[in-house]
């Protein structure tokens, strides 16, 4: 185990924890004190845990320092699975003990302690709060950290209906921690969301963007976006619960549709929504397994959030991959917020861009290779 030290000051050699993919944003880190506060944490209890288990470790902080024999990691995005993999390969800290899990997957063994980075979404928070007390040893704790801004009664409330005992630390470098203790037994709870949009049923997991709704930017776009004629080859990029590709091939039954996200929780909920001979899903955080000049249409609502910071360059990284993607004339229509400005990055990569569609909040292009 290791003392929680400055980076630059570790006593074996110099850890260094990079953002994957690299960031334009040179304030964003690729850890926070709540991710320091949970390894301090780790650090100070009595015994050391013979198995352990990480959620949320959004780029490997937690998973360099928590340096126990048997290691299991929850990852609920490919990119964060990415970045811990790449982070531990240039530290050395890689071993054969930690292994990858999705939040479907049972553990190997039960876990002792779990460290749980708080996600933006309470609906993710209460995926991970269930897998962690269904799988845990009986004397199992779960320490979750998050920065005090962002506090809310609803963390207490919701570790409160897994855990009896439930315990918040004091200020610490302006994060706190929650150490939840006494697992309480609880009945078989599918954590899924159903609603209507247009008169059909969508279903999707919990912690999967827009929880009880179809997000308005992406109502936006489904009400003002192209559907290709023909059979032709066309991509739900940033799917979440698949309801673009789902429109797509309900106006074009002959299209190939590829349902695209970085969420596995997003592309298992499009699985539920959207069905046909010709649907693949795909869940990747980059575009580079597919052909180039293979695309004929794709249609995108890009994320900008990391949890609760914003990062331009993840759409940007997105738009130029999509690029790549499409054929000669191909065309991607994309729904964006006003302030975001995306068409200063846009006409330098599409041979023409164009609003389809605007309004006082969002703005539909249509970008022609």
């Amino acid at each position: 185990m290791f003392g929680l030290l400055p980076l630059s000051m570790h006593k074996t050699k110099p850890i260094v924890v990079k953002r994957y993919p690299a960031s334009n944003n040179r304030s964003l880190r690729a850890w926070s004190a709540a991710d320091e506060y949970l390894i301090k944490a780790l650090n100070e209890l009595q015994a050391v845990p013979k198995k352990s288990i990480l959620y949320n470790d959004s780029f490997g902080y937690l998973a360099i320092h928590a340096d126990v024999e048997t290691t299991d990691i929850v990852c609920e995005t490919a990119s964060q699975k990415g970045a811990i993999e790449k982070n531990l390969d240039s530290n050395k800290r890689t071993t054969t003990g930690q292994t990858f899990l999705s939040p479907f997957d049972k553990p190997r063994l039960k876990p002792d302690v779990g460290l749980l980075k708080i996600p933006k979404s309470l609906d993710l928070f209460e995926v991970y709060l269930q897998h962690f007390s269904q799988h845990c040893s009986v004397k199992g704790e779960l320490i979750c950290g998050f920065m005090t801004r962002h506090f809310s009664k609803q963390l207490l409330e919701l570790a409160s209906v897994y855990f009896e005992d439930v315990q918040q630390s004091l200020a610490w470098k302006k994060s706190r921690l929650l150490i939840l203790k006494k697992v309480k037994k609880q009945p078989e709870k599918d954590l899924i969301h159903s609603f209507l949009y247009e008169n059909e049923t969508i279903t999707q997991h919990f912690g999967v963007f827009s929880a009880k709704m179809i997000d308005t930017a992406t109502q936006f776009l489904a009400k003002n976006m192209s559907t290709p004629l023909g059979e032709v080859k066309v991509m739900d990029l940033a799917c979440g619960n698949g309801i673009l590709g789902k429109l797509m091939l309900d106006a074009n039954a002959d299209l190939e549709v590829h349902l695209v996200d970085d969420s596995f929780l997003a592309i298992e909920s499009a699985k539920m929504n959207v069905k046909g001979k010709k649907v693949h899903f795909h869940q990747q955080y980059t575009l580079s397994a597919f052909e180039p000049n293979s695309f004929d249409y794709i249609a995108c609502n890009p994320p900008f959030h990391v949890d609760h910071e914003i990062d331009i360059s993840l759409p940007i990284r997105l738009f130029k991959e999509a690029h790549a993607c499409l054929k000669v004339d191909g065309v991607m229509e994309i729904v964006a917020n006003q302030h975001l400005n995306y068409k200063t990055h846009l006409i330098k990569m599409f041979s023409s861009v164009d609003i389809v569609k605007e309004d006082d909040k969002y703005v539909v292009y249509r970008c022609v290779k």
